[in-house]
Formats: structure tokens, sequence, C-alpha cells
């Protein structure tokens, strides 16, 4: 007799889907990253040029060397490339950028069986490595020079206002620091059916909810708005292939994010990279909530009849 098994969504993503949300993905990651050429300059270009082709060579060199034909119209290391770029730094060192696209696509991506078996985001790992072969990214590389003024980092006692963290002109990575360009963003792929709104509506609410009670409200909206909390939340934690595939696990996953986020952060050990440390942290469970938080969907006919033999 032919043996059935039983599983829970999602069950299988045609090829036409993946293309549209790497489509969409990349057409709205353009405009940080031309902002982001614009306001920080020259440099800024370089760090993503070398982001992304990195990422793309290193899936091209992954697949050479298990002999297994080259997909030049799979655009997905592409896209880990810029995502990885735009959280990086304009003075980030070319030769770390590269090194840690590698990590990104290379290890984490493909010696785990390429798109869709990663079980940790190529995008996060790679800029999580990037802060640690860097011993001084939460002073120097914040420095920031636009149009031949310096500005002084907020770790040397700059401030940042809601209306430049509006706008971009604020310390942080190349494409995380306009809250604009990040909400107009999130509704395109919410409303093109690409992102699932409540990874990050759930994020900002705990994260709100933990820093006001924390450091009162103005403070805890500024925290929200600067450094990089919300291109995680939007980029990196909605996944599909890393995010939890339950309501519950996706509410758990949110809050420790949010909470975390908050909690860390004020204690401003880790500076910049508090967020991508916690959100790699919070990733590290995803596994688990996938296996043990089964009870989100009943099976066609019960979950006795479901598990009999």
């Amino acid at each position: 007799m032919e043996k059935f098994v039983v599983s829970y969504s999602p069950f299988a993503r045609s090829s036409n889907d993946t293309n549209k949300m790497f489509l969409y993905l990349s057409t709205v990651l353009v405009l940080p990253a031309v902002f982001g050429a614009m306001f920080f300059g020259i440099q800024a270009l370089f760090v993503l040029l070398v982001s992304v082709g990195a990422s793309f060579i290193s899936e091209i060199l992954y697949n050479l060397i298990i002999k297994k034909k080259v997909d030049i119209k799979n655009v997905s290391s592409l896209v880990t490339g810029l995502i990885l770029g735009l959280t990086m730094p304009v003075k980030m060192p070319l030769y770390i950028v590269a090194l840690s696209a590698f990590v990104a696509v290379f290890i984490t991506k493909m010696a785990f069986g390429g798109l869709g078996k990663n079980k940790f985001n190529p995008a996060l790992v790679g800029r999580v490595f990037a802060g640690m072969f860097s011993s001084y990214l939460a002073t120097n590389l914040y420095e920031l020079t636009i149009k031949g003024e310096q500005m002084i980092s907020l770790s040397q006692g700059g401030t940042n206002t809601i209306a430049n963290l509006l706008s971009g002109s604020a310390v942080g990575g190349i494409g995380t620091t306009s809250v604009l360009l990040i909400a107009i963003g999130l509704v395109f792929l919410v409303y093109s059916d690409v992102l699932d709104w409540k990874i990050p509506a759930i994020s900002v609410l705990a994260y709100l909810a933990c820093g006001i009670s924390v450091f009162g409200v103005e403070n805890a909206v500024l925290n929200l708005c600067s450094g990089s909390f919300l291109f995680v939340a939007v980029y990196m934690m909605t996944d599909p292939n890393t995010s939890p595939n339950s309501l519950i696990g996706k509410v758990i996953y949110s809050v420790m994010f949010g909470v975390l986020s908050a909690l860390v952060w004020d204690m401003g050990y880790l500076g910049e990279d508090t967020i991508f440390v916690v959100a790699l942290f919070v990733n590290l469970f995803v596994p688990a909530m996938d296996k043990y938080l089964i009870f989100r969907h009943k099976p066609l006919g019960g979950y006795r009849n479901a598990h009999k033999n």
C-alpha cells in the first residue's frame, strides 16, 4: 500500500512566483540603492557593486565546483548581494564586503543546498560576519562625509532627528537611513503579495511597547527609526525561507525580535551591529518553531486519522 505523508504549508512555490518575488524585491531595493549612492557618494556605489558582484560570482563558483549547470536566470544571489550591500556602512572596506558576500551566498546559501534550503538568512549571516570582521565598525565606519561636509556620528555625540530619519539624512547603512523609502517599499511589497505584513508590524509594536517602558516615548520612536531596525524587519525578517510558517510562530518570532532589539540596543554593547546580531539569534529558533508549532492547520480528516499508520 502506498504511503502518504501529511505535511503543513507552505507546500510548493512555482518558479513564476519565485521570479515575481525577486523581481519586485529588486525593483523596490533600487530606490534606496540610488538614494544611497546620491547621498553618500561614489564610494556607496562601489560597495553595492562589490556586494552584488561577489554574491553572483560566489554562486557561479559553487555550481562550477560541484559541476552543476549554472542558471544565469536565477537572480536570487543578486538580491542577496543588494540587500547585504544596503546594510553596509559607506566606509566598509571593499574586501570585507566581498568576503561577507562569499559567506552569505557560498557558505550560508549554496552549501546548504541552494535557494529554499538554507536554514538562515544569507544576507543576515553575511552582515553579522562583516561586523565581527571589523572591530571598529560601530565608530569609524559610521562617520559620514556628504558633499564635502563632515557629519558627526552618533558614537561621537551626534543626534538624529525625526526629520533626518524620514529623509534619510542620518547615520546608518547605505540603504537603511530613510524611513520613508523603507515604508514605501513595505507598502508596495504587501500590496503585491510578496511580503507578509504581520512580521514587520508585530516587530514594530513589540519594539515600541518595550522601548517606551524602558526609555520613554520620544527616545523609543527615535531609536525605532534610527539604525537598521526597520530595514531588517521589512527585508530580512520576512524571508519566506527563514521565517516561521505558522501564525503563532510568526508572532513569537516578531515579538522576540522587537523586544530583544529594544533591550540590547539600549545597552549599547554592539552599536549598529545590535539589530543584525539579534535578528540572527532569533533566526536560530525558526526550525524549532516550524517543527513543534504544527497545530496551525487541521489536516484533512482530523489529527487522529492523519497520524494513523
